[in-house]
């Protein structure tokens, strides 16, 4: 081997693997701590119960304690359960991709005290589970991308199924304006999304609204 250095196309094929084995190792971990840590503690939190219920003469100080293992262990569940969501939404799974969004940015956008609305299609459309991970991705991060902005006031998702093809729009709304493409420095977030728009043969655009904001156009075709 030389010296050269990786071609362009060299690196896509890196990225891209590097995010699909970011993915597959994500929900290996998931798995992990939904099924062996998570069932660990609910089965300590059994043997709990059982002591309050067939100990009726415990000490007032062991009652307190067991009160508090209680509590430790509900709020380990509690932890888990946010870090699996972190690592793989159950609800992409088990709802589908629509369901998935609703959760995510509602609760984000709830987190971050700022006004959500949403337009969904009736029926979230058919995919095979690498794009349907990777479209959700995409959204997540300029949901990330867009919660930067401290001037954020207002988000619209709007998601249609039209003529064998996914669209995305994310329309934020501030008191300061965002600059289009081409006239500002592209973060490390943009980039990543644009590669996995491109993985999936899409289209991404960003325009800037005429007094502040921006509109976020993604396009995926469904095959």
């Amino acid at each position: 081997m030389g010296n050269e250095a990786p071609t362009v196309a060299e690196l896509d094929a890196l990225i891209t693997f590097l995010q699909a084995d970011g993915e597959r190792r994500s929900s290996s971990v998931a798995r992990k701590l939904h099924d062996e840590l998570g069932g660990s503690v609910i089965g300590a939190m059994m043997d709990v119960a059982w002591i309050e219920q067939h100990e009726q003469m415990l000490p007032g100080d062991t009652v307190m304690r067991l009160a508090r293992v209680n509590d430790g262990l509900r709020g380990a569940i509690d932890l888990t359960r946010k870090i699996v969501e972190d690592l793989r939404p159950t609800l992409l799974d088990s709802m589908g991709l629509l369901a998935a969004l609703s959760w995510q940015f509602r609760l984000g956008c709830k987190r971050a005290a700022i006004k959500y609305t949403e337009n969904f299609p009736a029926s979230a459309p058919e995919m095979d589970a690498d794009r349907l991970i990777t479209v959700f991705r995409i959204a997540q991060e300029l949901f990330n991308l867009a919660l930067q902005r401290d001037s954020i006031s207002a988000l619209t998702l709007v998601v249609t199924v039209k003529d064998g093809a996914f669209r995305l729009q994310m329309r934020v709304n501030g008191s300061q304006p965002v600059q289009a493409e081409g006239h500002q420095k592209v973060s490390v977030t943009t980039l990543s999304i644009l590669h996995r728009v491109r993985q999936l043969k899409g289209d991404a655009v960003l325009t800037s609204m005429p007094k502040a904001g921006a509109i976020f156009n993604v396009t995926i075709p469904l095959v």
